[in-house]
């Protein structure tokens, strides 16, 4: 009966997630244009004309839907082709994210609350912690809930779901497939995070921050909570936090006239590839960066993954554990 319930509930919220982004109301799409980055309404004087309204079109995504994609996650509101996709793909990485958190929590006992707890920390918690330091005003998935039910609807599927397809099918939460498609929506964190920044008017050398701030602290508030010690700190694991600096880092230099004189939409494209490029070339290296040796370089100073799948018990998550093999000590499990 518990099962029928949460299944009903999820094809509710998932009904309602579709409809949310396939078609946007007028009234809210044009409010959200006039936003500006702190979240208040820009004031028209009286002599302004009123803009037209936005006539929905016969394509398959309409032109008030475009417009609700680029004000997504309050990052830029142009609408480029690049901010187009950069948007989208922001909507599909805060679902890969979401499943990585939900199968963290799932593996640490906790039940189906505590898994959508850890799953929306996991997907916008780096956003959230960006938008509070940065005072810009009402965090932005209160602005735009849709990232809230896309983390309701992947966790309830989660919790229904991957138990079977990882017992029965094989199928893990380190897969290959899924650890590019959280590379994928790395890149476009960082360009999103770092866009952010830009339009706050912050000096350039806070760019590359505020980039790795929206890309890390969810992760790492996932795993403090999860009682594991925070991936992207430790050399211990595949390069993570690395990718999405260097992105940012490119476009802020890309954005500084006195060195290149390149579109914001260049600029942008190169970002997500040096974030994408950089985190994928990472998964079967061992590139590590500098660090003090220690004796667990022993145990994990060694290939990291086969042809198919990771041997660490992935990116976003699970807890992983080795033997100590330190000389003169017992065997003893190390809780990553």
């Amino acid at each position: 009966m518990n099962l029928r319930i949460i299944f009903l509930l999820s094809c509710l919220l998932l009904s309602d997630l579709i409809q949310s982004t396939s078609a946007s109301s007028t009234s809210s799409t044009t409010i959200a244009i006039r936003k500006n980055v702190f979240g208040h309404s820009k004031r028209r004087s009286s002599t302004t004309p009123l803009p037209a309204p936005l006539t929905k079109a016969r394509g398959p995504v309409s032109n008030a839907s475009k417009h609700a994609l680029t004000t997504l996650r309050g990052g830029n509101t142009k609408a480029d082709p690049v901010s187009d996709f950069l948007n989208a793909v922001d909507l599909f990485g805060t679902g890969v994210f979401a499943f990585s958190g939900a199968v963290t929590a799932g593996k640490k006992g906790m039940d189906l609350l505590g898994m959508l707890y850890i799953s929306i920390i996991s997907a916008i918690g780096g956003g959230t912690v960006r938008d509070i330091v940065l005072d810009s005003g009402t965090v932005f998935w209160f602005r735009q809930p849709i990232y809230f039910k896309i983390c309701a609807v992947t966790t309830i599927m989660t919790f229904l779901l991957w138990p079977t397809l990882e017992s029965r099918l094989g199928w893990k939460d380190s897969a290959v497939p899924i650890c590019t498609a959280d590379a994928f929506g790395l890149g476009a964190f960082a360009v999103i995070g770092t866009q952010k920044a830009v339009e706050l008017g912050l000096d350039p050398i806070m760019w590359p921050v505020v980039g790795l701030i929206t890309c890390t602290f969810g992760g790492i508030t996932r795993d403090v909570m999860c009682l594991q010690n925070p991936r992207v700190m430790y050399p211990y694991r595949t390069l993570y936090a690395t990718a999405p600096l260097l992105g940012s880092i490119a476009y802020t230099l890309l954005m500084q006239k006195s060195l290149v004189d390149v579109d914001t939409q260049v600029a942008a494209t190169i970002s997500f590839m040096v974030t994408f490029t950089t985190r994928v070339l990472s998964f079967n290296r061992s590139w590590r960066l500098p660090h003090w040796k220690n004796d667990k370089d022993l145990v994990w100073n060694e290939p990291i993954m086969n042809t198919l799948t990771y041997d660490e018990s992935e990116d976003e998550g699970s807890a992983a554990s080795l033997e100590n093999t330190t000389p003169g000590m017992p065997p003893q499990k190390i809780q990553m």
